[in-house]
């Protein structure tokens, strides 16, 4: 069942081509042409086709819902728009995050730009995020979709090819994680695999996952480059964020096959941009001390929980090495937020679970989650599931007595949750048993 997706996208790829005559890949740059830009009939149709895959996009992808963040990545993208681009009523950009642990962030031709939590919650500051968006946007300003789309048809098989290439190596990854009995890098696989693949997205499948080549990556990330170094952001802060994403944190079920490539792909994207700031060195004009000050306080206060709400996914997906320093982090931005305190404790909870760790780490663990929990019913007395929580792992330490008040105080603030009347047998149990006063 799990591999008809892998052999899905094989078959998806293969539709991917389309005749056409030779047509003309060399296109001035959407923003050279200000407000008299208007797209040719197959950049139009290419349009269209993108708008109606994002409706199919959103009817199946969990989007962050946080419009305060929505808003602040559009004010990074503003920040980053030529004038010439902005000028131009054709085309608006559209920043959406979607709900998803892994490494990615792609572009449709007509400006809707996706940014993944996973890739957001590895970014460490404004001038990093503002690498991946100008990345974005140079693809859609300097309109690589249709010029890939062109030099395809042009070639009559380069697009089919590379989309089987790039479908087989998704369909030998995912093969191979399951053969393996790793079910986190195959739910990995699956969750791009099933959403772009499964619904027939074609363009997301080529912006996402196939990418449009050495050339145009490239041409993208200078282009970003240069649309930093135009806003006054640090310029030596671009290659970290490929550094940064090389790094595993010691997590074997960390699988980031998209958005940066693979890990040759992304050494030799670290190499290009160290070129590339040798060379213009003097092109930087970074902000001021104050500016800069107000740009990481705008980015931490944004994105703190979008980091915090990540560790809860990787922790769903086993990746706990990724989890712990997610909220390592996140404790040092805000100690006294319960949300926190509630992933440690399921956290330490799943690290606890681990054959592996001696049965001194383990009761270690159990009790480190007992005091996480603990705290987070503290700062926040009227949210159920930490009561929940709280109450089944002093049940399974026989803390009985503890356990019944913590059930009690779950059931009255969540009567009509699925598990509530379950959590009710419990009570009483050990109403019956005299442990529960």
């Amino acid at each position: 069942m799990r591999r008809s997706t892998a052999f899905r996208s094989v078959a998806l790829a293969t539709l991917l081509l389309v005749s056409a005559s030779c047509v003309t890949t060399q296109l001035p740059p959407i923003s050279s042409q200000g407000s008299t830009f208007k797209p040719l009939p197959d950049e139009e149709a290419l349009w269209e086709q993108s708008r109606d895959e994002e409706k199919k996009l959103l009817e199946k992808v969990d989007l962050y819902q946080d419009p305060l963040l929505d808003a602040y990545l559009e004010k990074v993208v503003a920040g980053l728009n030529p004038a010439g681009m902005a000028a131009n009523p054709a085309i608006r950009y559209k920043v959406r995050v979607v709900e998803d642990p892994t490494l990615n962030a792609f572009a449709y031709p007509h400006g809707s730009i996706y940014v993944h939590t996973g890739l957001l919650a590895r970014i460490e500051n404004e001038d990093e995020l503002a690498t991946v968006l100008g990345h974005e946007m140079t693809h859609v300003e300097n309109r690589h979709m249709l010029r890939y789309h062109r030099a395809a048809h042009n070639k009559q098989v380069g697009l089919s090819v590379a989309a089987v290439a790039a479908s087989v190596v998704l369909a030998a990854a995912e093969i191979d994680a399951l053969d393996h009995g790793d079910w986190g890098k195959a739910a990995v696989i699956d969750m791009m695999g099933d959403l772009i693949v499964g619904l027939g997205l074609q363009l997301a499948f080529l912006a996402s996952v196939n990418g449009y080549g050495r050339g145009l990556e490239l041409e993208a990330d200078e282009g970003g480059f240069r649309k930093i170094a135009a806003s006054g952001y640090d310029l030596q802060q671009a290659p970290k964020v490929y550094e940064a994403l090389l790094n595993d944190h010691g997590e074997k079920k960390k699988v980031e096959a998209f958005f940066f490539g693979s890990h040759p792909r992304l050494s030799e994207r670290v190499q290009n941009t160290r070129a590339y700031l040798a060379k213009h060195a003097g092109d930087a004009n970074p902000a001021g001390e104050v500016a800069r000050q107000e740009r990481e306080e705008a980015f931490t206060r944004r994105v703190r929980p979008v980091v915090r709400d990540d560790a809860g996914l990787n922790i769903r997906m086993g990746r706990l090495a990724l989890a712990e320093g997610q909220l390592e982090k996140v404790q040092g931005w805000m100690p006294k937020d319960p949300e926190t305190h509630f992933l440690r404790g399921r956290l330490q909870l799943a690290q606890a679970g681990d054959p592996e760790k001696s049965r001194e780490d383990q009761r270690r663990l159990r009790g480190e989650a007992e005091d996480s929990f603990r705290k987070a019913t503290e700062l926040d007395p009227g949210r159920p599931t930490p009561h929940r929580e709280l109450g089944l792992l002093l049940y399974e330490s026989k803390k009985l007595g503890e356990a019944c008040v913590q059930f009690k105080r779950y059931t009255k603030l969540a009567p009509n949750a699925d598990d509530t009347e379950v959590i009710r047998d419990y009570v009483v149990e050990m109403e019956r048993d005299g442990k529960c006063h």
